[in-house]
């Protein structure tokens, strides 16, 4: 397998995530801590999963899609070994991010079949991605094997909520328009939806086609929703459903360690 530019490369392209490779090399550093003045992808991440850096300093840990590197660099703060793994050529942005530390990797590959020996991590996280996929919970499947005995794997996936259910309507036509064409509609959009949030066409508008509004300011806003409607895939859960997948994998001691009632963790049995 080549690598190229410090990054090991086990597909050839970026199959059907081109969104993705778009959307992380323009915004590679808009969600990270260390060039934000909050530490919102640290408040994600522990909220998502429940970890602190207690559970995994000097521990291998897999961020399965890695997009631009938000939660490996909080990862790697907290002292673990980190491999980040994408389909998407976002890898070139992580790698650009977090390639110079010492305990991160970054690697471009296939999450439904990964380059890693059975049992290899400590902890598997993926938040905001398996739902991406071809098939959430056959990939959800394919990262099990991959945790070694005793470890914790910790996921997030889009519920279903009228939010993520509305958002299905338009990515199947959304995600058909050229990356570029869409991400410059959205950099007129966004702001004028939040300028002119008072007005009336605002309000229908808004409703009809959401955009995001987080506290996380406008950049993260567009970026939001770029990335809201444009990936080729988009599928929405339910936690009893992935809970299901839990139990089905042989996992342990699951449960929802948030408020976000479709993150949901496990422990492989010892």
């Amino acid at each position: 397998y080549p690598i190229v530019r410090g990054i090991p490369r086990f597909v050839a392209d970026d199959r059907y995530v081109a969104s993705f490779s778009f959307e992380w090399n323009t915004h590679a550093r808009t969600q990270l801590d260390s060039a934000r003045d909050d530490r919102m992808s640290e408040s994600t991440l522990v909220t998502k999963t429940g970890l602190t850096a207690a559970d995994v300093s000097g521990k291998l840990v897999l961020d399965a899609g890695v997009g631009a590197g938000r939660f490996s660099e909080v990862l790697s703060r907290w002292g673990a070994d980190v491999v980040g793994v994408d389909l998407s050529f976002a890898v070139e942005a992580a790698q650009a991010n977090l390639g110079g530390r010492d305990n991160v990797w970054i690697a471009q590959a296939d999450i439904g079949a990964l380059p890693f020996r059975p049992e290899s991590f400590d902890v598997i996280v993926s938040i905001g991605v398996l739902h991406h996929t071809p098939g959430t919970r056959d990939y959800f499947m394919k990262l099990v094997p991959l945790l070694k005995r005793g470890g914790v794997i910790a996921i997030w996936v889009y519920p279903v909520s009228p939010h993520y259910v509305h958002r299905s309507s338009w990515v199947k036509f959304v995600n058909k328009l050229p990356a570029r064409m869409y991400y410059e509609w959205c950099r007129w959009y966004v702001p004028w939806i939040k300028h002119n949030r008072e007005r009336p066409i605002a309000q229908v508008l808004s409703q009809a086609f959401e955009v995001s509004n987080q506290p996380y300011g406008i950049e993260n806003d567009i970026l939001d929703t770029f990335d809201a409607y444009s990936p080729r895939h988009h599928f929405v859960h339910s936690p009893d459903e992935v809970e299901g997948w839990f139990r089905d994998a042989g996992l342990i001691e699951i449960g929802r360690p948030g408020n976000f009632e479709t993150s949901v963790r496990g422990r492989k049995p010892g």
